[in-house]
């Protein structure tokens, strides 16, 4: 995943641009650590490239940019480095980031509870009237609240699954009308909910794939 040489590059830019803050054990000192669940629990599940770039544009607190997008990424590897992700042959380019998903040691993970995430599923109605999502996908996650066209196309090829998720803050999405969508193949983004026997989205965003759920 990345090289030995790297890590001691990122290890050096660490110390001296990000040890003062989070430690020079990555323990935490006036910032969170960056090797507890907490840290990686933040970060699992996605690619890479959302942790770059959060570093690159606001780290260090308020001088977000102002290390080099080498330096930013040599930093990276070591904080994968001492999270004990594995040495690889070569070095971690630019262009592998968005292809190098992060898991924890137990290896891929439903997404933690909390995460902004992106499913597919058919609106439907509970007794009561209270708006499900049913036949979803396993949630994934995203670093948008919105969705981009091609964001769009790819959702309306994923499979619908098995899951069924509650849709809360319906009013967080303007022009949003469910009573026009029941039966219809969405695509929903929002705030993931897990509680046992009532998991649910808050909503940011919902968006038509098809008219049809099928």
């Amino acid at each position: 995943m990345y090289s030995e040489a790297q890590a001691s590059r990122g290890k050096a830019a660490y110390t001296r641009a990000c040890a003062a803050c989070h430690g020079e054990a990555l323990d935490g000192v006036a910032a969170p650590s960056l090797t507890d669940s907490r840290f990686i629990d933040r970060w699992r599940e996605g690619t890479l490239d959302a942790l770059f770039n959060f570093m690159k544009e606001r780290m260090p607190p308020g001088r977000g940019g102002t290390l080099s997008d080498n330096d930013y990424l040599d930093v990276l590897t070591y904080i994968l480095k001492v999270n004990d992700y594995r040495v690889g042959p070569g070095e971690l380019s630019p262009d592998l980031l968005a292809m190098v998903m992060l898991v924890g040691k137990n290896g891929p993970q439903p997404v933690p509870d909390g995460a902004l995430i992106t499913t597919v599923g058919c609106i439907s109605e509970e007794a009561g009237g209270r708006l499900v999502l049913t036949r979803a996908a396993e949630p994934a996650r995203t670093r948008t609240s919105t969705s981009t066209p091609a964001e769009l196309k790819a959702s309306s090829q994923k499979n619908l699954g098995t899951l069924t998720f509650r849709l809360a803050d319906l009013e967080a999405v303007p022009g949003f009308a469910p009573e026009t969508h029941k039966g219809h193949k969405m695509q929903a983004k929002g705030y993931l909910v897990r509680q046992k026997d009532a998991e649910r989205i808050n909503l940011s965003s919902m968006e038509m794939l098809d008219s049809v759920c099928n």
